[in-house]
């Protein structure tokens, strides 16, 4: 039950990013959502006009503050550096710490495994709105680990740069699966010790030398 000063608009939101999180995109109904929010359908209509819409702003409210936090902590590592190229680590940290800090917020979790299935799932206005959203740091980090590894291929960046983003993910939306696989000895519970993991283990990635690739 929710708290009668909560607004229809955050029910409905509340309750869809819960939902979402638990079942996937695809999965989830708009019935589900209003039954969970204890609202009709008429208010989702009223305040999101469709269910696309709907969860373009589940991220929105979420990507937003995530994106401000990111472009925050990037400009101290630039500006640490000055002129020279920044450190690799301390921008890998500035796009990964403030997704791992919101997991010690309310809703946390979900929203880890929320982000986690714009990767898993094939939902197409999901990941529409996801990245549209994301783009605004897309480029600024991009610069950044540009300048970070002045001798990486144009190319090769990019693919590290997907592939990091992967691992993010995966922490995000995995760590449930962590606990069961390593059977109880890891867990991601402890952000500063989950951020420094991930840090070492994508700074080596993107230091790797050159594959060797095949070519016909």
């Amino acid at each position: 039950m929710y708290e009668s000063n909560v607004s229809t608009k955050d029910k409905i939101l509340d309750s869809a990013e819960s939902l979402f999180a638990e079942h996937g995109f695809e999965a989830t109904s708009l019935r589900a959502i209003t039954s969970s929010a204890d609202v009709n359908l008429a208010a989702v209509n009223y305040h999101f006009r469709s269910k696309d819409e709907l969860i373009r702003a589940v991220f929105a409210r979420r990507i937003g503050p995530l994106n401000r936090s990111r472009l925050e902590a990037l400009k101290s590592c630039l500006e640490a550096t000055e002129d020279g190229p920044p450190d690799l680590e301390e921008v890998i940290r500035a796009f990964v710490r403030p997704v791992l800090l919101m997991r010690r917020e309310p809703h946390g979790a979900a929203v880890g495994r929320l982000f986690g299935r714009t990767y898993a799932e094939p939902s197409g206005p999901a990941r529409q709105a996801f990245f549209e959203l994301m783009r605004e740091i897309s480029k600024p980090f991009t610069d950044a680990f540009r300048r970070a590894l002045p001798g990486l291929d144009q190319i090769d960046l990019l693919w590290r740069m997907h592939f990091s983003v992967g691992v993010m993910a995966h922490t995000l939306a995995g760590a449930e699966h962590l606990k069961v696989i390593s059977g109880g000895q890891c867990e991601a519970t402890d952000v500063e010790d989950t951020l420094e993991r991930l840090v070492a283990f994508v700074a080596a990635g993107l230091r790797a030398a050159p594959a060797k690739l095949k070519r016909s």
